[in-house]
């Protein structure tokens, strides 16, 4: 029978305990959600800044569509590139402390893109191991050499290099804040390494980006630039999409040459005027102490509690559990309690390191994030 393999696959799946589908969920960015008439306290939600559901942002939209309509009109080299792209890109340019910015429809396509057209055969492209699938797949589909070096681990990335000096152009990648793990690439000691031997450092700050440093991300908090920065809209911007930050040359390179960017049609309006006045809300100083007084609290209790959380100070907590089963049981236990807390399993994340992905937002309250620790007391107590 013709691609059995799609029932094989999909059965081994079931066995492994890591079978996904969606659920319809009302409110994914609320602090609330439901599915059906049940409600559940959302602790799964990118959504770190509550931004998605600033009426700020809601208005901006809306006034987006009303003034040019619900898409773009085309690709960005016809006619999908609007004075309110380029009002973005300009302002993102000088947040992050780069020359030139260009738009994604996502950090996939940015990151897809950025890889397959920069890198040739004879290039070296390193890795942390726990970069985002996106990275890794194009780094395997490409040309180039890829390696991956242990996490953080500075001492076997300079071993790589050192090996392969005498490579035509050298590429690190490292995220800024890890998306399953929640900890912070060492990117000062990156861009140190990638001076030292004449590569260039690429960070994907899709979790950074409006959190860290001030709203300016990762890489202004480590108080280093990268050559290449991607960050997405779609978590602390609180809408969708992503950008590319880099030197003009560089832009100018993809935007001539990047598949993924010449031929898919532009962010839509009501996204980009959105996404301009988030970007403009998330430098609020009093935004970034909310999320991180409700990051320390949440980690002083988990700890007095004894939880097995595994170190982090983003917004990404997460509690490590083990197998994909136990992760799978604790949520659905959790779940009748009404929390709302994704399992997270192979492959995303390595055999026997399942565990639940605990998001936090300005939009719990300490009182949310009180019957969730104890919860998970009573659970795993």
């Amino acid at each position: 029978m013709s691609f059995q393999h799609l029932a094989n696959a999909l059965d081994k799946q079931r066995q492994l305990q890591c079978y996904r589908q969606t659920t319809s969920v009302v409110g994914g960015n609320q602090p609330q959600l439901s599915v059906g008439s049940k409600p559940y306290i959302n602790f799964s939600s990118n959504d770190y800044l509550g931004l998605a559901i600033e009426p700020a942002v809601i208005e901006a939209a809306q006034h987006g569509a009303a003034q040019w309509g619900c898409g773009s009109g085309g690709s960005p080299l016809i006619t999908g590139h609007s004075n309110k792209h380029q009002y973005l890109q300009d302002m993102l340019s000088d947040i992050c402390g780069q020359e030139a910015v260009m738009l994604f429809s996502s950090g996939f396509a940015a990151n897809s893109g950025v890889l397959a057209t920069l890198l040739q055969k004879d290039d070296y492209l390193l890795q942390d191991k726990l970069n985002h699938a996106s990275l890794m797949e194009a780094g395997s589909n490409g040309p180039a050499t890829m390696q991956r070096y242990r996490h953080n681990d500075m001492t076997q990335l300079t071993a790589y290099l050192d090996k392969h000096a005498s490579a035509t152009n050298k590429l690190i990648i490292s995220e800024g804040v890890f998306s399953m793990d929640g900890d912070s690439g060492d990117l000062s000691r990156l861009s140190q390494l990638s001076k030292q031997h004449n590569a260039w450092l690429m960070v994907d700050d899709a979790h950074g980006f409006g959190l860290c440093g001030d709203g300016r991300g990762s890489c202004a908090a480590q108080d280093i630039k990268a050559d290449i920065l991607m960050a997405t809209f779609g978590k602390a911007i609180g809408t969708s999409g992503a950008f590319v930050a880099a030197d003009k040359s560089t832009i100018e390179y993809l935007t001539n040459f990047c598949r993924h960017y010449i031929y898919s049609t532009s962010l839509a309006m009501p996204i980009v005027t959105a996404t301009i006045k988030s970007v403009e809300l998330a430098q609020q100083v009093w935004r970034h102490q909310a999320i991180f007084e409700r990051i320390d609290y949440f980690k002083d209790k988990a700890n007095a509690l004894g939880l097995n959380l595994m170190p982090s100070n983003s917004a990404i907590q997460p509690l490590l559990v083990g197998s994909s089963e136990a992760a799978l049981n604790l949520t659905t236990r959790l779940k009748s309690q009404g929390l709302w807390v994704s399992a997270i399993r192979p492959p995303t994340v390595p055999v026997g390191t399942a565990r639940l992905r605990i998001t936090l937002s300005t939009k719990q309250s300490f009182a949310q994030i009180d019957q969730l620790l104890q919860a998970l007391a009573q659970e795993l107590g």
